[in-house]
């Protein structure tokens, strides 16, 4: 018999398959990078053994969360631009990044978003923010996962086509990292026109990516794209041929009923962002009927500056919480449909659902464990609602990417806290 490579032994498995299936007192194996198996305990043979056992009884073990919509290194702002709408914050914001950013900054923000998304338990988030190319680095010296592109915008006044040669270089590039997941992006439809979008369009086309932007986050974007084009966000983007499966649009807070038709229609994939949308009074999604007509929607926690945490679980929690108080139905959007926001709808979205997303035999070995033999999560009635309801990151006790423990028994191996807080408070300092 070969020697595995990792044996997790013991834990409730919430395998998120397609099955849905959850393995009390299960077993998950892993050789190298992939997962070999996920069973019963009773299944795998006495003799099995493996370079590391993690004993995980009373734990629980989940794929790791997806945060399908974030700006990364926003960790830096985190706190900076407080009470204001959309329009205003925006403003101040890109004030701010387009004087004060650099690569080695953007880096720095980075490691800590990261550092901070293991202890909460994401595995893999999708970034768009400024010195891209310096997260990306930073998610491969790490190792983790990371959806990232180069981003098409007019903010800041880029020259076109430096911009346009410096976006197909990198996605050229980008074919040789292992942990980063190309896209290519524009901001939104306001920060752009249509020789931009052609031109997304193209690269799109020519690299075989995927393609997300901001999309009817506010009223006011929608009011004034509407009075720019003489269409909504949504058909404007439609207009460009850019609305199809490999599209993924952030936010669709305001949507008509005849645009959810057209984003089911053409497949489009949406990322619910519910409490940056709340904090910036953007209003709230109409994510029960989306899902209603087959729209896959994902989970995000937008960036740090105006959220102002990249918790996944909390997000998980606020998202169900809303639709049904919302829609005055506690029936609408289960703790299933939450948990499968938060995992393999992103790996849906994304189509990378072959490879993350759920736990079993063939998918990267990225996985949770999270530490049950608490009082707030005691007795355990239904395992979806306490994920959904009960669990905070404080209870994330074990993460593993790629088959590499980064987290390991609530100890980050790959970052060295004290002196990466010391250096981003630095850096904040500047900012004032």
């Amino acid at each position: 018999m070969s020697v595995i490579d990792l044996m997790i032994r013991g834990a409730t498995i919430v395998t998120m398959n397609a099955d849905r299936q959850v393995i009390e007192n299960g077993v998950i194996l892993v050789s190298g990078d992939t997962i070999a198996a996920a069973l019963p305990a009773g299944q795998v043979p006495a003799d099995q053994s493996a370079k590391r056992i993690i004993q995980a009884d009373g734990m629980v073990a989940i794929p790791g969360l997806i945060n399908a919509h974030s700006h990364v290194a926003m960790t830096l702002f985190r706190g900076f631009v407080e009470d204001l709408d959309l329009q205003d914050w925006l403003a101040r914001v890109w004030k701010y990044e387009l004087s004060a950013l650099s690569a080695e900054k953007v880096a720095a923000g980075s490691r800590l978003a990261l550092a901070e998304m293991i202890r909460g338990g994401v595995t893999c988030v999708h970034d768009m923010y400024w010195h891209y190319e310096a997260t990306m680095q930073v998610a491969e010296e790490i190792g983790f996962r990371l959806i990232g592109g180069p981003p098409i915008t007019n903010i800041g006044g880029p020259e076109f086509n430096e911009m346009v040669a410096g976006a197909r270089k990198t996605l050229e590039s980008m074919q040789g990292y292992h942990y980063v997941i190309p896209v290519i992006q524009a901001q939104s439809t306001y920060t752009t026109d249509q020789r931009m979008m052609n031109t997304v369009l193209e690269l799109k086309q020519e690299f075989n990516v995927p393609f997300t932007t901001h999309a009817s986050e506010n009223r006011t974007e929608v009011e004034q794209v509407t009075a720019q084009y003489g269409m909504t966000p949504i058909e404007l983007l439609n207009s460009y041929h850019l609305l199809d499966a490999r599209t993924i649009l952030a936010h669709c807070v305001h949507l008509r009923d005849d645009e959810i038709n057209l984003l089911k229609e053409t497949g489009t994939q949406v990322v619910h962002c519910p409490e940056s949308n709340l904090k910036l009074g953007s209003g709230i999604a109409r994510v029960v009927e989306m899902l209603l007509a087959g729209v896959n929607v994902c989970l995000g926690t937008d960036g740090a500056a105006s959220n102002n945490d990249l918790n996944m679980l909390g997000e998980m929690r606020t998202a169900a919480l809303l639709q049904k108080g919302i829609h005055q139905d506690p029936k609408l959007l289960t703790t299933l449909q939450a948990m499968e926001m938060a995992t393999i709808n992103g790996a849906k979205a994304f189509g990378m659902e072959h490879l993350v997303g759920s736990l079993e035999a063939g998918k990267k070995a990225d996985i949770v464990l999270l530490d049950f033999r608490k009082l707030h999560l005691t007795p355990r009635h239904d395992v979806y609602a306490h994920l959904v309801y009960a669990v905070n990151k404080a209870d994330v006790d074990t993460v593993i990417i790629d088959g590499h423990v980064q987290l390991d028994g609530g100890r980050l191996t790959a970052f060295d806290e004290a002196a990466l807080m010391a250096e981003v408070r630095s850096i904040g300092e500047g900012f004032h």
